[in-house]
Formats: structure tokens, C-alpha cells, sequence
């Protein structure tokens, strides 16, 4: 086969794959991809991908290695920043929140006010149960940009769920929580906050009703199930 045979073969096997992908036919594009990678494609492209696809089946340890593979082996890759953002979000999804945090730190010495990164390190936080820091962090975000939603929404949830907040702590959730539903009425993590926001006021209806909203979103979180059945069990 000629040199160009072999482009034409691979671009079109790499169309193939981000079709794939594109459908969320993951399993049959981890296949197609270890297809590329065994005949010998060193396409970093092709890592990317893989990574991608073992992200969204819930493989993170194998994602993480992927891409710190492919970061080592392909320095000037044009996803790096991408690829980082993966990492540190599968360390988090395979609970190696220590890490993540780590990875966060490092990054934020060369990219001070990076948002993403902000809010990646606010979640390790969080589930490290270093709730205050977690909170800090997202007021950091807000006063960097004030309508960032995910910093609204787990600003309010965190100061409801975790803590008893005082007057004006529950002044800035009830206001962060109502910004982000008005944006996104059908979103179901914003759903859920409100739901919290509801409880806690002693809406225990109004409460169950937007956990009940939520769950038609998303009907198998464990998070959002938790909290419609303690509200259930309360009232």
C-alpha cells in the first residue's frame, strides 16, 4: 500500500471513529480505535479519543493513563489543556480526590484565574469535605465571572446542604440557586438544589416536587434519590 493509501485509510478510519463518537457508540469506537492503535497509528488524535470514549464508559483509571501517555509522549499536542481537564475530572470520578486537588494546584501556579480549573479544584474540595474551601473557591469564581452557573449552583448547595448557613449566607443561595433555575428550568442539578432550598424554608411539597422534576431528568441519580427520600421519611 502507498504512503497515501495508508493517509486516505486512516483518515477515513478516523472519520469513522468520531461518527462513533458522535452517536455515543463509545464500545464500538473503543473497538474501532484499538483497531487504528494496533496497526500501528500513532495519530495522538486517536489516544485523545480513546480517552474520551473510556470517560464516558466509566473506565477512569484507564482514561487517566491514557492521557498522561500521551501527554508525555506528544508535549505539543493540541488538546493538552483539554486532555488535563480529563484528567483531573477522571482522578476526581475514581476518587483519587487528593490527587486531583494536586493536579489543580499544579496547574493553577501557571494558570492563576483558570475557571475550569477553579472548578475542578472547588469539587475535590468537596468531596474531600473541605466544604469551607470548597465555598471559598466558588466565590472566587463568582467574583471572576458572577453568572458562571456551576459555581451559582454548587455555591448555593454547599452553603444549604453542609452547613447551618446564617441570614446572609441564606440570602446568597436562595439568590444563587434562583438565577441558575431561571436560566435553566429544566436542568435537574439545578432542580435538586432548589429542592434543598425548598426543604430547608419547610416547603416539604413544593421540595418533593422539584426532586420528583428533577429525577424525570435524571432518573437514576443516587443524589437526587437521596434527597427526595429523606424530605419523604420527614414529612
Amino acid at each position: 500500500m502507498s504512503e497515501k493509501d495508508k493517509k486516505k485509510k486512516a483518515a477515513s478510519g478516523k472519520k469513522r471513529i468520531l461518527q462513533e463518537i458522535k452517536k455515543e457508540n463509545f464500545l464500538f469506537a473503543l473497538t474501532l480505535i484499538d483497531r487504528e492503535i494496533s496497526s500501528g497509528n500513532e495519530d495522538p488524535e486517536l489516544y485523545y479519543n480513546f480517552a474520551i470514549c473510556c470517560a464516558r464508559t466509566d473506565n477512569f483509571k484507564k482514561c487517566v493513563s491514557i492521557l498522561e501517555d500521551l501527554l508525555e509522549k506528544f508535549p505539543r499536542f493540541g488538546e493538552r489543556e483539554n486532555s488535563i481537564l480529563m484528567i483531573i475530572y477522571s482522578l476526581i470520578q475514581n476518587k483519587d480526590h487528593k490527587k486531583a486537588l494536586e493536579r489543580c494546584e499544579d496547574r493553577l501556579k501557571l494558570q492563576v484565574d483558570d475557571l475550569r480549573i477553579l472548578s475542578m479544584k472547588a469539587f475535590a474540595l468537596e468531596k474531600l469535605g473541605k466544604i469551607d474551601e470548597a465555598i471559598e473557591t466558588h466565590k472566587r469564581i463568582l467574583r471572576l465571572r458572577p453568572e458562571y452557573k456551576n459555581s451559582l449552583n454548587s455555591l448555593g448547595y454547599l452553603l444549604l446542604n453542609h452547613k447551618e448557613p446564617n441570614p446572609e449566607e441564606w440570602k446568597l443561595a436562595a439568590d444563587c440557586l434562583k438565577s441558575v433555575l431561571k436560566e435553566e428550568p429544566e436542568n435537574p442539578a439545578y432542580l435538586d438544589s432548589f429542592g434543598i432550598l425548598l426543604s430547608k424554608a419547610g416547603k416539604k411539597e413544593e421540595a418533593i416536587l422539584a426532586f420528583r422534576k428533577a429525577l424525570l431528568k435524571a432518573p437514576t441519580h443516587p443524589e437526587i434519590l437521596r434527597h427526595i427520600e429523606k424530605v419523604e421519611e420527614s414529612s
